[in-house]
């Protein structure tokens, strides 16, 4: 992602350890961030009600701040639509 002027990092309603064995696990080359109080789930991708669960998302967000495409559900899984999103520099 480096070539397109990109950050990937992922979030989660996880606690830290949790993360970390997660990252350990799949061999992620990006960063995970705790968001075990849920308050950016809330914010940006909602929460499953009852289950308290985060959906999934992933989002494009350009240099300035400004979220350029939300991607949800099963389609947020795979990176390709987010990668096409970002500008080529």
């Amino acid at each position: 992602m480096v070539a397109k002027g990109a950050q990937v990092v992922g979030i989660s309603v996880d606690d830290v350890a949790t993360q970390r064995r997660f990252r350990e696990e799949h061999g992620l080359p990006f960063p995970l961030l705790s968001d075990a109080g849920g308050e950016v789930a809330r914010r940006y991708a909602g929460t499953i009600p009852l289950l308290g669960l985060a959906w999934r998302a992933t989002f494009v967000i350009d240099q300035d701040g400004t979220v350029k495409q939300i991607i949800t559900g099963s389609a947020a899984i795979d990176p390709a639509g987010a990668i096409t999103s970002c500008p080529v520099h």
